[in-house]
């Protein structure tokens, strides 16, 4: 992962995430892009502006987040300095899904780093609106979003959650498998014990899962079926202190299903560790 993207709306959420993100890969060379998008429905931020017309307002906008980029450039040079990341900044007009998906491709993005909102005021949620969008928006390109202000620390232990019934392959795992050498963290496989026993496919697909690990520390766990899968994956995160979890985003799996699902539905999976999100296409 040589080519990282933090998008950015300047809140301290955001900032979490650019400096998790500058942690992550501490040890690496890299290319670290901090990414705004604003645009007409954007609000000011500075109260020293007044709203003009629709021009007016996207000059404004404009200026206000180059300001905003600037600062959290040199913040983060402060910060978190390293000769080993070029640090780059970008800004863009339009909607942020369709310009990080540009981005993304124009830029060679390995990786996205988003922070998350985390919760409303009124009940907590598994992930903002953005990130949702934003995982929904890249068929081709992992996503990592990190929780709501939180400092997090390098993970020891990643927890992969699975149900072993699709086809492995080392291109869709690379992520999984990069982030745990980069860390130099164990992987901890996660199964909900649905059916009782594996079905010859599935048996198949954990012995290519485990060769695609190799050397990388790992063991497998099979988790009782509770009344949700969000219950055993947030008790398993608890109890074994997991630093990471990471998952491949089936649009018609679990991840996909609970992302399709009501806020009020998906309370119960907020979590407060990184989380990876790997296409099924990467």
């Amino acid at each position: 992962m040589k080519n990282i993207l933090v998008p950015t709306d300047f809140s301290n959420n955001a900032y979490n995430a650019l400096y998790y993100a500058t942690q992550l890969f501490k040890e690496v060379d890299c290319r670290i892009y901090l990414l705004n998008v604003y645009s007409e429905h954007s609000e000011l931020v500075s109260p020293s502006r007044q709203k003009g017309d629709n021009r007016n307002l996207l000059v404004q906008l404009q200026e206000e987040a180059t300001e905003g980029l600037d600062q959290a450039f040199h913040r983060i040079n402060l910060d978190a300095a390293n000769p080993k990341q070029l640090r780059k900044t970008i800004l863009r007009k339009g909607h942020l899904p369709d310009v990080i998906t540009q981005v993304v491709e124009e830029f060679e993005i390995d990786l996205v780093v988003m922070g998350n909102t985390g919760h409303t005021d009124a009940i907590p949620v598994f992930m903002g609106s953005s990130a949702i969008k934003t995982v929904r928006a890249l068929p081709k390109c992992p996503v990592l979003v990190v929780p709501r202000e939180k400092e997090c620390e390098i993970p020891f232990e990643i927890a992969f959650t699975t149900d072993y019934k699709h086809n492995y392959d080392a291109q869709v795992l690379h992520p999984l498998t990069y982030m745990a050498k980069v860390c130099n963290a164990a992987v901890r496989i996660i199964h909900i014990n649905e059916e009782g026993r594996l079905s010859n496919k599935q048996k198949a697909n954990l012995n290519t899962l485990r060769d695609y690990l190799g050397d990388i520390r790992h063991t497998i766990h099979w988790m009782p079926d509770f009344s949700s899968k969000t219950e055993v994956i947030n008790t398993f995160i608890k109890e074994l202190g997991i630093g990471m979890l990471a998952m491949i985003y089936y649009r018609h799996g679990f991840l996909g299903t609970l992302m399709r699902e009501r806020v009020i539905k998906r309370i119960s999976f907020e979590i407060d560790v990184p989380f990876l999100i790997i296409p099924e296409s990467y």
